[in-house]
C-alpha cells in the first residue's frame, strides 16, 4: 500500500515498510561485501606483484646458495662438518654439563696455555724432546757414564733448560701456596 507524502512522492505503508527496511539493510550489507571483495582483489593484485618481484630474487638466492654448497662440498668442508658433528656427539656424551661449565670457566686460561705452547721455540723444544725420547739408549747409564755426560755441552744446555722449567713450576706453586 502506498500513500502520497507532502512532496508528492509515494511512501510505503505497512508491510511494505518492513520489506523496504530489510531490503535497505541487505543492500547495505551487499555494499560492504562488495567493498571487502574489492579490497581483497586489490590485495591479491599486490600479492601477485610482490610474487613477480620475489620469485626471481628467490631463484637467484637459491642458485647462489647451491653454488656455495657445491664449492664447500668440493673443498671437503661438508665431509669435515659431518665428521665434526660426530666428534661433538662424542664430546657431548662423554662429559657432564658440570664438566662443560668448568671448561667454559677455564677456556681463557687454556687458550693462553695453547698459545704459549705453540710458540716456535716451545714447539722446537718439544720436537727435540720427542726425538731425544726416541733415540734414548735402552740401557741406563752407570754412575761414571752419567758423570761423563755432564761434560757434554748439549747435556748441560738441556739440563739448564730443564732446571728453568722446574724453577718456573716451583715459583707457580709458591704463589699458589701463599694465596
Amino acid at each position: 500500500m502506498l500513500n502520497t507524502n507532502e512532496t508528492g512522492g509515494d511512501v510505503a505503508v505497512g508491510p511494505d515498510v518492513d520489506l523496504a527496511i530489510s531490503l535497505a539493510e541487505i543492500n547495505r550489507k551487499l555494499d560492504a561485501v562488495v567493498d571487502v571483495t574489492e579490497d581483497l582483489a586489490r590485495q591479491l593484485e599486490s600479492f601477485e606483484d610482490l610474487r613477480e618481484d620475489l620469485v626471481p630474487i628467490a631463484h637467484e638466492g637459491m642458485l647462489i646458495a647451491y653454488r656455495k654448497l657445491n664449492e664447500l662440498e668440493q673443498a671437503g668442508v661438508i665431509d669435515f662438518l659431518k665428521e665434526s658433528a660426530g666428534v661433538f656427539h662424542t664430546i657431548s656424551t662423554s662429559f657432564t654439563q658440570e664438566d662443560v661449565r668448568a671448561l667454559g670457566e677455564n677456556v681463557v686460561h687454556m687458550l693462553r696455555t695453547v698459545r704459549n705452547l705453540t710458540q716456535p721455540e716451545v714447539l722446537e723444544l718439544a720436537d727435540k724432546a720427542a726425538l731425544g725420547l726416541k733415540e734414548a739408549p735402552i740401557e741406563p747409564l752407570g754412575r761414571i757414564g752419567l758423570l761423563r755426560s755432564f761434560r757434554d755441552p748439549e747435556v748441560r744446555k738441556g739440563l739448564t733448560m730443564f732446571l728453568g722449567v722446574l724453577r718456573e713450576m716451583g715459583s707457580d706453586s709458591d704463589a699458589n701456596d701463599n694465596s
